[in-house]
């Protein structure tokens, strides 16, 4: 799935829509996405807000996680950590990526069990290229349709 196909799924989704999360490239299994600067993301020390952080890293994960396997599969959220490293100023950049082996592991199994998990890392960096946060996510994929 190219990034402007991307998009457009993320714009289905009301809880990020408003965040107005970019993806600014995609490809070879990864992903580059930005968290915009704008106030309804910032705390009241005036940096990013943990909360609008973990939920960039989860999205930019599950984009991720996707990437190959939307049109067969949902990457669902099982679980997260993150671990904050520095309070964030300004928009953050996000990236994640996904191996082809992976994506071939995660179609087979969807096919042959109807379901499969799969583990993503993000990092969250300032524009300058700062490490702000690093997310872990496991997913577990189920077919489109509820197939399983």
């Amino acid at each position: 799935m190219d990034a402007a196909s991307m998009g457009r799924v993320l714009a289905r989704i009301p809880y990020t829509r408003d965040l107005g999360l970019v993806i600014e490239q995609v490809k070879d299994g990864e992903v580059w996405m930005m968290l915009p600067d704008h106030r309804a993301t910032q705390n009241l020390a005036g940096t990013v807000h943990a909360g609008a952080l973990f939920t960039f890293g989860e999205t930019v994960a599950g984009v991720a996680a996707g990437l190959q396997t939307l049109d067969r599969a949902f990457p669902f959220a099982r679980r997260a950590e993150i671990r904050y490293r520095r309070p964030a100023q300004g928009s953050v950049r996000g990236r994640a990526g996904v191996a082809a082996a992976e994506v071939a592991r995660i179609v087979e199994e969807i096919e042959r069990d109807g379901r499969s998990e799969l583990s993503v890392s993000a990092v969250l960096e300032t524009a300058d290229g700062e490490t702000i946060a690093e997310v872990e996510v496991e997913y577990a994929f189920r077919p489109i349709g509820g197939k399983s």
